[in-house]
């Protein structure tokens, strides 16, 4: 705990350092003088137009909003709130391009003319993607060994109804066979502040990871079905403000498992069992301020979530966990940017089944430079940090040989970055088979080139060095943070 400690005193001590030099009489000097220079005229919004939304209803987009008809703006706010509302308009990702200019009727009131261009909503396709953790895990550790492929169909049917719900269904097989139905409601009553998630799915497999040796899950293979879910889930999600939401979710799942991973593992399930069974409990607590959730370059994101896995109705598991996350992103102007995040996880007791365990190494959660590593423990600390820098936008028309109006326009983008990131796993006890990295600080640094296209599709090209003296390239999908 005592690294965690000088990690969260670093940075609030970075913070304060941030304050520019300047005593309290200056700033509010300089505050009655810039209230001098303002704007204050009155500006009446008398209409709202929307052009471009098809499909979208328009209750959707005036949802995000700050100004509405009939409101009355100081001038001097109008850029700002224009801007904000475009970002959170985008935020929905139901568009492509998103713009709010102002129609001039007199001096002192206005029209809004928003254009939206909306993208594609419906997308049946075949599936065909990697069952490790990431590429890099998939073409290092497991040989490339297309065998731990994944194939099948998914439907995604976006902004469902012209409402913004999801509507996913996703039938996999290969590596893992799996079958799932979500179904998302973003609002059900007129306030558009409540809604519903709706979630069930089913999955086998003959191919499983059944313990961790030295930081790698170690598999094993069979004929037969080793490994069998079902679980659902029913998530209430509340957004009581632009920025704000909260979601309360209750769920059960059951997994069985063949009497051949106990004996590999007697703690797969604890005490060689071969089934677990749990009700799970949880609630989440969330501030999105970014101003591209897919990629962003200014504003803030923090999250508080506490999870129960086991209400006492099923005996099998009794698990409490505490995150929580907070990323920051600067506009530091010129094209250049800059990002930090911290992230922390405590979960009780520390011993649990090793169906249980929390890590470091899915999906952004790691420290680049281990990409190949799964770093497990009861507790950990992460922190990510990137300055970044524009190199190149531009957007290629191909109307003349693409006739769906959502693609015609594809944009490109590249940044080149330089990273440092930290991590501390505290290991689960007598847990020595995987500990190399655990219970000591490690960190990874480098530099890299993010290229970004249409929907912000990313892909990450990355050179590190990490805490073990290893140079590493690898190749990542989606933002880091």
């Amino acid at each position: 705990m005592k690294v965690f400690s000088i990690w969260w005193i670093g940075l609030v001590v970075c913070g304060l350092l941030s304050i520019p030099g300047k005593s309290f009489g200056q700033i509010r000097s300089a505050k009655v003088q810039l209230a001098d220079t303002l704007d204050m005229t009155p500006i009446r919004i008398n209409r709202i137009y929307i052009l471009g939304n098809k499909k979208t209803k328009r209750a959707i987009i005036t949802r995000e909003l700050t100004m509405q008809e009939g409101d009355t703006i100081p001038a001097y706010r109008l850029p700002a709130l224009f801007a904000e509302d475009r970002n959170k308009i985008y935020n929905t990702q139901l568009f492509n391009t998103v713009s709010i200019e102002k129609l001039q009727l007199d001096s002192t009131s206005i029209d809004l003319l928003i254009k939206v261009d909306e993208r594609w909503y419906f997308y049946p396709s075949l599936l065909f993607q990697l069952s490790d953790r990431n590429f890099n895990d998939w073409w290092v550790n497991r040989n490339r060994d297309l065998r731990r492929v994944n194939y099948g169909f998914k439907l995604f049917q976006y902004n469902f109804r012209g409402r913004n719900e999801l509507l996913r269904l996703v039938a996999q097989f290969g590596f893992e066979t799996q079958l799932e139905l979500n179904y998302r409601i973003p609002y059900i009553e007129p306030s558009q502040r409540h809604g519903l998630t709706f979630d069930i799915g089913y999955s086998e497999r003959k191919n499983m990871a059944y313990q961790t040796e030295d930081h790698l899950p170690q598999f094993t293979r069979s004929n037969k079905i080793l490994r069998t879910a079902v679980g659902g889930s029913i998530i209430h999600s509340y957004r009581p403000s632009f920025y704000t939401y909260h979601y309360t979710s209750l769920g059960m799942y059951s997994i069985h498992v063949a009497d051949t991973i106990p004996m590999l593992n007697p703690n797969y399930f604890e005490d060689g069992d071969s089934r677990q069974q749990a009700f799970r409990l949880a609630y989440t607590f969330t501030r999105d301020y970014r101003d591209n959730r897919n990629y962003p370059l200014s504003g803030y994101f923090y999250y508080l979530q506490v999870d129960k896995v086991g209400l006492g109705i099923l005996k099998d598991i009794d698990i409490w966990r505490f995150r929580g996350n907070y990323s920051k992103y600067f506009d530091l102007s010129n094209g250049f940017y800059m990002a930090n995040s911290v992230e922390g996880m405590i979960a009780t007791p520390k011993d649990q089944p090793y169906n249980n365990y929390t890590s470091l190494g899915f999906g952004p959660t790691l420290v680049r430079g281990y990409e190949l590593e799964l770093i497990e423990g009861y507790q950990y600390f992460l922190s990510k940090n990137a300055i970044r820098k524009r190199l190149w936008k531009s957007e290629t028309d191909i109307s003349q040989v693409m006739p769906l109006e959502q693609f015609q326009k594809i944009p490109f983008i590249f940044y080149g970055n330089i990273f440092f990131d930290a991590g501390y796993v505290k290991n689960y006890p007598n847990y020595e088979q995987s500990s190399r990295l655990s219970n000591r600080l490690i960190y990874g640094i480098g530099v890299g080139i993010d290229f970004i296209t249409i929907n912000d599709l990313t892909t990450r090209f990355e050179y590190s060095y990490n805490a073990e003296g290893d140079f590493n390239f690898f190749l990542n999908f989606k933002a880091a943070f």
